[in-house]
């Protein structure tokens, strides 16, 4: 436990004000392969192997809101990443996963199909897909992009998954130029400064990716697309208080029965809406806009029918009551960054999970 307690201590370091960053750099070298496939674990399952002795991983990134990117690399070892329908049902936010390699290589595989990729090569995966990589060496830039950062439409981005821009084309470079000035950039800016920079990013690279769309292609299985519009149902009408399995069921046109089959890989429907909605309710509490609503409003307001039920289980999934939230001591489970810097990637995949873009 004494290594778990240093790994997590050492792992992460503010940036710049408002933007907040992690890095893998400070953690001892022998617990840094695990923080590294913890910090991926949203993601990927990330096993290695034939490890010789210039093994080395790195891994750091910003949280620009709508687009999270960062550096990673990975030498010494055959490594192996895996995202299988069980890790897409469990872990799925609906984005996209953008790497653009610098150095080495690596093999895509996705939808029965392998593909070599060469530094300058941008790989684009749905993160609402299965897909793999293995490497016996690589270093890329990652951004991962909210849907609906890329300004594309449903069929568009039904066929995105397992696009490669090759590094010959112009889209490529100019995509890769842009990650490359983000990164280094990205440290200086403020949080401002950076959402808009990570906004105008989607859409630029939504622009340069359109025209290299193909005509059809493979589309989600039936189950897990099934899966995410039950999700972006329940998400659109958390402030529904008669939302409740029976209500989502007659909107997806499907029996009960069909919807727990589906919905099974996450739990329980009742309880995936009571998070959605106690999150919603402590991002408000910390939101100052909201100061002039009593917390039994906001409670009432995201579909909670009743303050005891609520306050009961608000304590329960968050460890403070409402009241210590609208204090102050909620801000700290926001907070990208944590007082004690180990708040890393799981926590920032959930949050653009549950984003909310501007108009």
């Amino acid at each position: 436990m004494e290594g778990v307690e240093e790994q997590r201590n050492l792992r992460v370091r503010a940036g710049a004000p408002g933007v907040p960053y992690f890095t893998l750099s400070n953690a001892p070298p022998e617990l840094r392969f695990d923080a590294y496939a913890e910090s991926v674990d949203p993601i990927f399952d990330t096993r290695r192997e034939a490890v010789s002795g210039d093994f080395s991983v790195g891994l750091d990134g910003f949280n620009a809101g709508p687009v999270l990117i960062g550096r990673s690399r990975m030498w010494g070892a055959g490594f192996h990443y895996d995202r299988d329908i069980r890790k897409v049902a469990r872990t799925g936010v609906e984005a996209v996963l953008v790497q653009i390699i610098t150095r080495g290589g690596d093999v895509r595989l996705h939808d029965g199909e392998a593909t070599v990729t060469r530094p300058g090569d941008i790989c684009v995966a749905d993160m609402t897909r299965p897909f793999a990589t293995r490497t016996d060496g690589c270093e890329n830039i990652s951004m991962v992009v909210h849907h609906s950062a890329l300004g594309l439409d449903e069929p568009r981005l039904d066929r995105l998954h397992g696009l490669v821009l090759r590094r010959e084309t112009l889209a490529a470079q100019l995509l890769g130029e842009h990650a490359r000035m983000l990164v280094e950039r990205l440290p200086q800016a403020g949080a401002d400064d950076a959402l808009a920079v990570a906004r105008a990013t989607g859409l630029m690279m939504g622009g340069l990716i359109a025209p290299t769309i193909p005509d059809g292609g493979p589309r989600a299985a039936v189950a897990v697309a099934a899966l995410f519009r039950i999700k972006r149902f329940i998400r659109a009408n958390l402030a529904n208080p008669e939302l409740g399995p029976d209500l989502v069921a007659r909107a997806m046109g499907m029996s009960r029965a069909s919807l727990y089959r589906i919905f099974a890989p996450l739990g329980s429907v009742g309880d995936f809406i009571r998070r959605q909605r106690l999150e919603r309710v402590l991002s408000d509490l910390g939101d100052p806009v909201q100061r002039g609503r009593s917390i039994a409003e906001i409670a009432y307001g995201w579909g909670f029918a009743d303050w005891s039920t609520f306050s009961r289980a608000f304590k329960a999934a968050f460890g403070i009551t409402p009241s210590e939230a609208r204090s102050g001591a909620g801000l700290a489970l926001q907070r990208p960054t944590g007082g004690a810097g180990d708040v890393l990637l799981p926590q920032w995949i959930r949050t653009l999970e549950m984003l909310r873009l501007p108009a």
